[in-house]
């Protein structure tokens, strides 16, 4: 089924349960949910894997091994070792933070799965702000259950130290990706970006609301930006699974494209958005959370590699490790497997990841004189862990 970008349906409703209007941006031309979004292309992966030869290794140190058994209810109990020990959440903060609002052509990450994107045209968006403990009873809930739901420590940046940002950028509604406390610390008359049918599981009140279908696009100031599909799920309670969407985002100042995936599995669904909407200059990717049967719905490093390639991507910057232990994996396994799966697969990109706080200037990199090289822009990853 071919989706044209240009043909969508925009419409506006009342949203009862916080009296907040929300603009609706629909695309005609998919198939209706009938109550239940899927995913538009299957997974590569079925069942427990392995999946790949890199599955199979052990990427701790002797230290770092401590035995722990997992809580009767934690989300994911699959792990041998106590997720976080040996880490020290503030080594993966970087010790001069500065944001500037006068920045160009830049993206800072602010840990987990969000990013401060400063564009070329002076807009300013953040991904996936949590700056705070999960939301509501449920939130709370959890944290009484499992380590996993707590955080490691204190977000580097909260709302309030970004006045600038006039934009927010949600994937779908898991409790790591959506916090109504942290949004609404954001300035009066920030946009909030939505998948559809998720503005009943946030409590907004600091500015206008847009919900998006998937290969639709909106006019953000100077910013064209566009939702695009993901291989995912949501849910926000226990009865309601897969009644909203999720996704990632794009966003196009007219010079650069910058591509947030949010959280998603590998599937053709990469392929498919680069013939749709184009490559990408930056691409946000996922690398954790990916072990046996959640392989489907979350990224490996190797996954994210090749999904960057599917994509077109010019420079590539991880996230999703160090804030939460909510995967099966230890906190230090993410970004060694990364730094593996690079030598293994020679990507022709940039790859670099960042410590929270840390910021990185995709202009003058992309418009260096220089060409860019692989083996000049890497970073030593394994000295962040």
């Amino acid at each position: 089924m071919k989706l044209n970008l240009c043909s969508q349906l925009i419409s506006i409703i009342l949203l009862t349960g916080c009296g907040a209007q929300i603009t609706r941006v629909e695309n005609p031309e998919r198939v209706g949910n009938e109550g239940k979004y899927q995913n538009l292309f299957d997974s590569h992966f079925v069942g427990e894997g392995p999946h790949h030869i890199n599955d199979e290794l052990d990427l701790l140190k002797p230290e770092e091994k401590k035995s722990h058994e997992a809580s009767f209810l934690d989300p994911v109990p699959a792990h041998k070792y106590d997720k976080a020990h040996g880490y020290s959440y503030n080594d993966l903060v970087h010790q001069e933070i500065n944001i500037n609002e006068h920045k160009r052509g830049q993206i800072t990450w602010l840990g987990h799965a969000s990013f401060l994107i400063q564009q070329m045209n002076h807009d300013a968006f953040v991904t996936d702000p949590v700056f705070d403990e999960f939301d509501g009873m449920a939130g709370w809930l959890g944290q009484q259950l499992s380590p996993s739901w707590i955080r490691l420590g204190e977000a580097p940046i909260k709302a309030k130290q970004l006045p600038f940002v006039s934009g927010v950028l949600i994937s779908h509604d898991h409790f790591d990706h959506l916090n109504s406390k942290t949004l609404n610390n954001f300035n009066p008359n920030t946009q909030l970006y939505l998948p559809l049918d998720s503005g009943s599981d946030v409590d907004y009140s600091s500015g206008p609301i847009t919900e998006m279908d998937w290969y639709t696009q909106s006019q953000h100031n100077n910013t064209k930006v566009h939702f695009l599909p993901a291989n995912h799920t949501s849910a926000r309670g226990i009865f309601d699974s897969k009644k909203s969407l999720w996704g990632g985002w794009m966003i196009d100042d007219g010079q650069y494209k910058v591509y947030f995936a949010g959280d998603t599995g590998y599937s053709d669904v990469f392929k498919d958005i680069r013939k749709k909407v184009g490559a990408m200059d930056v691409c946000l990717m996922p690398i954790v959370a990916y072990h046996a049967s959640m392989r489907a719905v979350h990224m490996s490093p190797e996954d994210a590699l090749q999904a960057a390639n599917d994509l077109g991507c010019k420079v590539f910057v991880p996230w999703g490790y160090g804030t939460w232990t909510l995967g099966c994996e230890h906190v230090h396994e993410p970004l060694r497997r990364l730094d593996l799966a690079i030598r293994q697969s020679q990507p022709n990109f940039v790859v670099k990841a960042l410590k929270m706080g840390e910021s990185l200037n995709y202009h003058q990199l992309l418009s260096s004189a220089q060409p860019l090289r692989l083996s000049s822009k890497v970073n030593k990853i394994n000295q962040l862990n």
